[in-house]
């Protein structure tokens, strides 16, 4: 009957079970061992491994100061270029110096009129000095005398003190700039009459070289710094002399290098946040006053740190993983807590003991226990700019 049923079916289906029934009766339908899957592995081991801090800054000019006029008159000429560089002593503004020139002058002759006054009460005290000796004069004549060229040197000095102000206001009249910096818009056109105190402010200078660039940390990120620095896995400069980097908007790195100068020991009660501020050399005047930028502060190290390739470090149910290489070269599936990113790195802050091989290529073809073959080992090694730690990396 089986015979028969076999010898009426199709062609193909006849085929298809003779395969299958080959396949049930050879003594090699066995499952075979699964092929070793192909990786690559880096070993990690604990280095010294230097970080960056990165923030967002505004620069502000090193000194601003407003050019105030110091005497009445009518603004006779502008000397400078708004928006231009002025250098220290060059004139920027012209007070008519007419009235206050003519002013001196009268000083001027007043002042020698005392003068005059004074040398003659001298003179009549010396010739009357020898006459009382001799009692050729009564003492309250030489008293008069004695009186009248104090007088006269008193008046004297009170005429040097109006002919001094006189000359310093006449002095005002040119206004000079007095640093080197940027000019700033005039306040007052020619010929407009200049009262010092309603509207004496002319321009503003400000300086450029150096250059301030200020910034802010936030609570919260100092006081973790400060935690890790405590258990010794962050390692700040000495005194905390960071070497600073300014990069710019279109992303290009200044070449000068800045230093830290100031750090407010108070935290801003309204943002939350420690006011810091890096100085830059700026004598090509690159940089201007109110450009936003970004400030990167080197010199921090992580000491004994361990990295790991993000295409390392898998995500699962419980949490981030990787696979490391057991001494059987199986893949052993090892929980890890990572920190912040370095790069293309993260940094693991627990679950590796150092010195083990990471799997880092061909990870999602692996699976717990998988035998391996490891066909080339990763350089392990810190990149040549280290990129800035993320202040808040999420875990």
């Amino acid at each position: 009957m089986a015979k028969m049923m076999i010898q009426n079916l199709p062609g193909q289906k006849l085929l298809l079970l003779g395969v299958l029934l080959a396949a049930a009766c050879s003594p090699h339908g066995q499952d075979q061992a699964a092929p070793p899957v192909e990786v690559t592995t880096a070993t990690i081991a604990p280095r010294d491994v230097p970080i960056a801090l990165q923030y967002v800054g505004q620069t502000e000019s090193s000194r601003l100061v407003e050019i105030r006029a110091r005497v009445d008159g009518y603004l006779q000429k502008k000397y400078y270029s708004e928006g231009m560089l002025v250098r220290q002593n060059d004139p920027l503004f012209l007070i008519d110096p007419r009235p206050l020139k003519s002013q001196a002058d009268s000083t001027a002759a007043a002042l020698q009129d005392k003068e005059n006054w004074a040398q003659n009460a001298r003179k009549t005290q010396e010739r009357l000095q020898p006459l009382l000796a001799e009692n050729a004069i009564s003492k309250k004549d030489f008293d008069d005398a004695v009186a009248a060229e104090k007088s006269a040197a008193a008046a004297l000095a009170a005429s040097k003190a109006e002919h001094a102000r006189a000359g310093m206001n006449l002095s005002y009249t040119r206004i000079t700039s007095p640093l080197t910096g940027i000019a700033g818009r005039s306040n007052l056109a020619e010929g407009t009459y200049i009262n010092p105190a309603t509207n004496g402010l002319l321009t503003t200078v400000a300086q450029v070289d150096p250059i301030w660039v200020n910034f802010s940390i936030s609570e919260n990120e100092w006081l973790r710094y400060s935690a890790e620095a405590e258990r010794g896995t962050l390692r700040f400069p000495k005194d905390f002399q960071f070497e600073v980097e300014m990069i710019l908007s279109d992303g290009r790195t200044l070449p000068n290098r800045g230093k830290v100068d100031f750090a407010s020991p108070s935290v801003d009660s309204q943002t939350g946040t420690y006011a810091v501020r890096a100085t830059f050399p700026n004598k090509d005047m690159a940089i201007n006053p109110g450009q936003f930028v970004r400030v990167r502060l080197n010199g921090v190290i992580r000491p004994a740190a361990l990295l790991v390739p993000q295409s390392a470090v898998m995500q699962g149910q419980t949490g981030k993983f990787v696979y490391v290489v057991s001494p059987e070269s199986k893949a052993e599936i090892r929980p890890v807590e990572v920190g912040d990113w370095h790069g293309d790195d993260w940094f693991v802050t627990s679950g590796l003991k150092g010195n083990e091989q990471v799997i880092v290529g061909g990870v999602v073809k692996v699976q717990p226990g998988a035998p391996l073959k490891i066909v080339s080992q990763a350089a392990n090694t810190p990149a040549k700019t280290p990129a800035p730690a993320a202040p808040e990396a999420k875990k």
